[in-house]
């Protein structure tokens, strides 16, 4: 009987251990995938990683909901960058999950063809918010700042060294 408890034990940690990388990954998966929906200006794929109610929230743009995301991706600023040939880079994230809530802290690089390659058009600091729904991981809010000596993305970068 001993041995039965200490193996239910055993199980369930391993499967709590396992929900948790399996949202780790979706999150990865999620915050990723906005660089190819909005870089080949697919605005229903780029909208439908928000949830309902999210804030995109940067120097250039508030847009509140995934119809607004949709809306930007479909401009005529977007569709420019697109046919230049742009690239959305996020860097690994890091994550925290916290039961349906979880947060990632990346940087990313848009870069934009020119004659000589690419340039470097922007770097910035950003903080991914999300929500576990009905279906599945949704992003909620991103925060996003671009790296130029203020302290609001460097604020938004400490963030990244919370936890493990």
């Amino acid at each position: 009987m001993a041995e039965d408890a200490g193996l239910r034990e055993r199980l369930a940690a391993l499967e709590s251990r396992v929900l948790q990388l399996e949202d780790h990954v979706a999150i990865l998966r999620l915050v990723n995938r906005w660089g190819p929906a909005v870089d080949t200006g697919s605005s229903d794929a780029a909208a439908g990683l928000w949830d309902d109610d999210e804030v995109l929230e940067s120097d250039l743009s508030h847009l509140q909901g995934p119809a607004a995301v949709a809306e930007m991706v479909e401009s005529e600023g977007q569709q420019a960058l697109i046919r230049q040939g742009c690239a959305h880079v996020q860097s690994a994230p890091v994550v925290t999950v916290d039961g349906d809530h979880a947060t990632a802290i990346t940087y990313s690089q848009v870069y934009l063809h020119s004659e000589n390659g690419y340039d470097v058009w922007r770097v910035s600091a950003n903080q991914w918010e999300c929500r576990r729904t009905a279906g599945g991981w949704r992003l909620t809010r991103r925060v996003n700042r671009v790296i130029d000596g203020s302290p609001a993305p460097h604020t938004i970068l400490v963030g990244a060294l919370d936890g493990p």
